[in-house]
């Protein structure tokens, strides 16, 4: 049996009315069988969450947590992960402070970490892809970049997407002639490479390959277009550009 002292919080019985969850003061959830007093931090037999399972917030509650409806299980930190990165909580209050703030009072490295939150949710590193950002770069550079370990001797990075972010009232055609010149500047051997141009919340896509450099699709909402975006960005991870000479 464990020995628990000092402050706990009551999350509950799980389902069946034998086993009572506790909290302790760090977050730690323990386990107290109602019948023999015995405590321990094992999730009891037969509780074990599955797929399919469907969390609900318990609004009783002071302190953020989530119960599961079929065992009763309880948990604080929210098990369903968000479906678009707009649920993501550090995406989340980026947009948000963007959206209090005056347009003409929000400087460009906001918009910029809320990009690279955004691409970070997407481009995630066990798909073998790195998210950088770039706070000062020189005028050739992108303000970020995703790389991409490709398998061959020695599993060398190369350039997938390179982005540009300014903030609205600039010019699309003058950033894209830009982007234009730093995709076409890229390390990559072959020299092609996705583009992401980003004006405000407006963003869009295009494509350096075999010296030419084309729009993707339209421009998209990065909040009324989730879904598109998304979209968009799962088919450039399944056709990745070719970017060494064979």
């Amino acid at each position: 049996m464990a020995n628990y002292t000092g402050t706990s919080y009551d999350l509950g019985l799980l389902n069946g009315d034998i086993w009572r969850q506790w909290s302790d003061a760090i977050g730690m959830i323990y386990y107290q069988n109602l019948v023999t007093q015995e405590t321990t931090y094992v999730l009891p037999t037969g509780y074990e969450d599955v797929a399919g399972d469907t969390w609900i917030r318990d609004p009783t509650k002071t302190w953020p947590q989530w119960n599961n409806q079929r065992t009763g299980r309880a948990r604080l930190i929210d098990p369903t992960p968000p479906t678009t990165y707009l649920g993501d909580p550090f995406v989340m209050a980026r947009s948000s402070a963007l959206k209090r703030t005056p347009e003409s009072e929000i400087p460009e490295h906001m918009y910029r970490r809320m990009m690279c939150g955004i691409l970070q949710w997407i481009f995630t590193s066990n798909e073998g892809f790195s998210v950088f950002q770039e706070t000062m770069s020189p005028e050739m550079h992108p303000d970020a970049s995703v790389s991409r370990v490709l398998m061959r001797t020695g599993g060398s990075f190369y350039d997938f997407l390179l982005g540009e972010t300014k903030v609205p009232g600039k010019s699309w055609e003058t950033c894209a002639d830009h982007l234009h010149t730093v995709c076409a500047s890229c390390d990559n051997e072959t020299k092609n490479v996705y583009g992401m141009l980003q004006i405000g919340f407006e963003v869009q896509f295009y494509k350096h390959e075999n010296n030419q450099f084309e729009a993707m699709g339209d421009r998209m909402h990065l909040v009324n277009d989730v879904d598109d975006f998304i979209a968009l960005t799962q088919h450039l991870k399944t056709h990745p550009m070719p970017v060494v000479d064979h």
